[in-house]
């Protein structure tokens, strides 16, 4: 399979590329050429110096699509519409990944509705902290504005949001987690399935249809809240049943 990596060269883009560079035909996209083949390059030492196979290279975001049977989407979400205008014309049967989030670092109330009416300043910052927030879109969900976007016939998927960047990169670790997984066809999610089972240790978790996405992209603000707030890393999610 082909796998086209569209913002392969940031941190969540390298442990899609090291853990599927070993079974796929990966291609990480940039809107820089330079900058993606020197990516690849450098994931295809990593790998290779381990004494794994590696099939990496990289290209243009519009050409690492063109070809590609997924082409995953690996951005920022205020990245999404200057992207989307780069690679929607190349797009007509690939299936896509959504792994988007929404969010904002701001102050936020953590305990909105239960803040006394006057706290003392001394106390503010029990009530007040740097604070990962989910930003709803108008559309209800990345994942729906995306759909909405995407050329008709192209079918999207939505999932990796809830997966450690830092733990995906080092493939040291055996990644046990579940990947909640939305999409409106069965096919495209089962294609999903199938690379999610790729990657050693990894369950995937049928959440229902795009439109469910909300719920599992504001499961990432949450996770990092846990981490800073606990003193934890990388936090991720197991469903136990």
């Amino acid at each position: 399979m082909k796998i086209a990596i569209i913002g392969g060269t940031g941190s969540i883009g390298k442990g899609f590329a090291l853990r599927w560079g070993q079974k796929h035909e990966v291609v990480i996209g940039s809107r820089e050429q330079e900058k993606a083949r020197a990516k690849a390059a450098e994931y295809t030492y990593i790998l290779k110096d381990r004494g794994l196979n590696a099939n990496i290279k990289g290209e243009l975001n519009a050409i690492a699509a063109s070809d590609a049977d997924v082409v995953v989407l690996a951005i920022r979400y205020t990245k999404v519409a200057s992207i989307l205008e780069q690679i929607n014309p190349v797009l007509n049967k690939q299936v896509v990944i959504s792994v988007v989030v929404p969010m904002e670092k701001d102050v936020c109330m953590i305990y909105p509705g239960s803040i006394p009416l006057e706290v003392p300043a001394s106390d503010s910052e029990d009530y007040k902290s740097d604070y990962f927030c989910y930003v709803t879109p108008s559309a209800g969900s990345a994942a729906q504005e995306i759909a909405s976007l995407l050329p008709k016939g192209v079918e999207l998927v939505s999932a990796f949001q809830n997966v450690p960047a830092a733990k995906l990169s080092n493939l040291d670790i055996h990644l046990d987690y579940d990947i909640g997984v939305c999409g409106n066809s069965m096919y495209s999610k089962n294609i999903v399935f199938d690379l999610i089972r790729n990657i050693d240790s990894m369950r995937p978790i049928d959440i229902g249809p795009i439109d469910a996405s909300s719920m599992i992209e504001c499961l990432t603000p949450l996770l990092l809240n846990i981490a800073v707030r606990n003193k934890m890393r990388d936090v991720g999610i197991k469903f136990i049943g």
